[in-house]
């Protein structure tokens, strides 16, 4: 994973409630990286997993909530 992908990835999570260890996950992956140190494919797969788990969520979430907006009853 090149270093622009990893900090998208990690910029996004950011944006996301996680649970307990996936916050601690993601905090050591940041500590990893940040002392120049390449991720391993393990690592990287578990990682995007994580993101792929959360952006589906969110998307799931803001479609739900479009489609009851839009087929709510007027007037």
């Amino acid at each position: 994973m090149d270093k622009e992908r990893l900090k998208c990835i990690l910029s996004g999570l950011g944006r996301y409630e996680l649970t307990r260890l996936e916050r601690q996950f993601v905090e050591s992956i940041e500590r990893y990286f940040k002392q120049e140190n390449p991720l391993t494919d393990q690592q990287e797969s578990i990682l995007e997993g994580i993101y792929r788990e959360k952006t589906r969520w969110m998307k799931k979430a803001i479609l739900s909530q479009l489609t009851k907006n839009f087929l709510k009853p007027r007037g």
